[in-house]
């Protein structure tokens, strides 16, 4: 944030900038929801596209894009009528979507044009009308569109209520104040919101965002002046309303790509609790996992471990099975400090098949050698907490032996796309603009290159990018739509992805006799973290004993409080150039700027 955005804080709150996006939220009609069709649900089966004039596309822009924090969504315009070739393209274009969101602003010749061709479609059909009741009564065939939503004359925040009305995140309760066309006074459909997150801001809420902006600022500019990061963004979700989003800084030290809210993230460890633990959870939801029975019912190598076959997957998630933290594969990848052609070329084949980074593939076989190497390692005899991440790299073997799935595809599936969180995911470029996603460091000892567009953790990325340990990257509102769902015990959008009690079983301290501090896989408070400095608490001191979360060593951290019904999303590439920058700790960044919300929402 900078003095730009505290500035617009500032006239916000004396009235010269209309700041809400729920100001006028009873003013909101509801016309018809055949079905329920709004808010709508179970996202995963939905593919949904908007459709607007030509001229009306600007009027659109901030619409189209709250629309877009909730879903991946396409957007059209309509041609003009006729133009019979461009709208046999778009024909063709929109064929495969099954809701189709349809915008006018005043009823004529070309938006009768637009419904009618929208109509022939066969697809589920959303009206939004930003007119007076009185104009829709110049349309034909309204009997059979499903959903029309109105409100006249909106602003672009307005819109945005319209947006968030569609997925749940505010409800409405307008009415007709007069008898127009097929519709009567007092006519209109109450919809119940909060289902999905609201997007506001501080001053909104009635919080003081020029005290906070103030603050939030000061912390991010020392830590891009010494180091800690070359850019930043920090998402925070309080009630389940998003009320501060804000980026800060550039992709790298020379200064040229500002960060923006639509960057990836190369998570780090973050993805133990983003990726391996639903998986996990799922699996345990579904009696295929048992937490106090042996891990080696499930990795079958260690029935044979007498130092492995009795510790249970409760130890093993809480960090309490003795584990080896590490270990560093990529060293038996090379020899005199060159790559060895017996695990790595520069050119795919058949038997080298899994990209490790641009023009680098490993030999298919060394996975069997890495699972070799974990299934010999050392185990403590002395169980105390050790922060391990080898079993994470069994994840994605464990989850496809059973489900029958693969662990992407089960994790799409079952996570990110029920939740609308289509940028979470591994291997980037096989999905995202290459100019959205943060490099993070150079690697001086194995790929010898700045790591961009690919993972940085070096055993994931012998993993094919795809593991447990490491190899998500995500946008920060993604991110908060999977810590709002934790939050909630398993449920977001209207569907419970994982149980209630599974959620309360992981997030809770597993050997507090143990000086253990950890849940199954979720980090959690320092056990006296209440009575100590913000200088030596983990996270902030004000966070409650149910809070959890986890940080990534590329700078990264998400952490959720029930109590509070708080979200805190920071993402940063703090290895950027290499990792020896270690500011973001020393200055205590992440806690500071966590504690500036604990205060003001106190």
């Amino acid at each position: 944030m900078n003095k730009k955005h505290c500035l617009l804080l500032f006239l916000s709150m004396i009235g010269f900038v209309s700041w809400s996006q729920n100001k006028f939220p009873n003013e909101i009609i509801v016309l018809k929801n055949d079905s329920d069709l709004i808010p709508i649900k179970n996202l995963e089966k939905q593919k949904i596209a908007t459709l607007s004039l030509q001229s009306d596309s600007y009027k659109l822009i901030s619409f189209k894009s709250m629309l877009n924090n909730y879903d991946k969504i396409e957007h059209f315009n309509f041609p003009n009528s006729q133009d019979l070739k461009n709208i046999e393209t778009l024909k063709k274009r929109v064929s495969d979507f099954n809701v189709i969101i349809c915008s006018f602003f005043q009823s004529n010749k070309n938006s009768q044009d637009m419904l009618n061709f929208v109509q022939s479609l066969g697809v589920k059909l959303i009206l939004t009308s930003f007119q007076s009741p009185k104009a829709l009564a110049d349309l034909k065939g309204l009997d059979k569109v499903p959903v029309i939503i109105n409100f006249e004359q909106a602003d672009s925040f307005e819109k945005n209520s319209v947006a968030q009305l569609i997925f749940g995140g505010v409800g409405a309760s307008g009415r007709v104040v007069e008898a127009v066309g097929g519709f009567h006074k007092g006519d209109g459909i109450s919809i119940k919101g909060g289902i999905r997150l609201r997007y506001s801001s501080l001053t909104n809420e009635g919080y003081d965002s020029i005290r906070v902006c103030a603050k939030i600022d000061s912390i991010m500019q020392r830590g891009i002046k010494e180091n800690a990061f070359p850019g930043a963004q920090l998402l925070i979700a309080k009630n389940n309303t998003v009320v501060f989003h804000e980026t800060y800084g550039y992709h790298t030290y020379d200064n040229k790509d500002s960060v923006s809210k639509n960057d990836l993230y190369d998570l780090a460890s973050v993805t133990k609790i983003a990726a391996a633990l639903p998986s996990i959870m799922l699996l345990h939801d579904r009696g295929k996992m048992e937490l106090d029975s042996p891990f080696s019912n499930y990795w079958k190598p260690w029935r044979h471990k007498k130092d492995k076959k009795n510790m249970t997957v409760r130890e093993v998630l809480a960090h309490q099975a003795g584990l080896v933290p590490y270990i560093v594969f990529a060293s038996e990848t090379m020899k005199n400090n060159k790559f060895n052609k017996r695990f790595l070329r520069s050119k795919a084949s058949n038997k080298y098949s899994i990209p490790v980074y641009k023009d680098l593939f490993l030999n298919k076989r060394f996975h069997k050698k890495m699972y070799r190497i974990i299934n010999r390692s050392e185990v403590s005899a002395k169980k105390k907490y050790k922060y391990s991440g080898l079993t994470f790299l069994l994840t994605p073997e464990i989850t496809k032996q059973l489900s029958g799935s693969d662990y992407e595809t089960f994790l799409k599936e079952n996570i990110y796309a029920p939740l609308g969180a289509h940028s979470i995911g591994f291997n980037p470029l096989n999905y995202y603009p290459k100019k959205n996603i943060i490099p993070t460091e150079y690697d001086s000892f194995f790929r010898k290159k700045t790591i961009k567009n690919w993972v940085h953790d070096e055993n994931a990325a012998l993993m094919g990018g795809v593991s447990g340990n490491a190899g998500l990257f995500a946008t920060a509102n993604d991110l908060a739509k999977l810590m709002q769902m934790y939050m909630q015990f398993g449920s977001y959008g209207g569907k419970q992805f994982i149980k209630k009690s599974t959620l309360l079983e992981f997030t809770k301290v597993q050997f507090p006799e143990n000086d253990n501090k950890r849940g199954l896989g979720f980090d959690k408070p320092l056990l006296n973290n209440a009575s100590l400095s913000l200088s030596k608490a983990s996270p902030a001191p004000q966070v409650s004993e149910a809070s959890f979360g986890h940080g990534g060593f590329t700078g990264t951290y998400i952490w959720a409080d029930p109590e509070n019904e708080l979200v805190y999303i920071f993402l940063s590439n703090r290895v950027n150039p290499t990792r020896d920058h270690k500011n973001l700790y020393n200055l205590n960044i992440r806690p500071s700027l966590m504690q500036v919300f604990y205060e003001e929402f106190k």
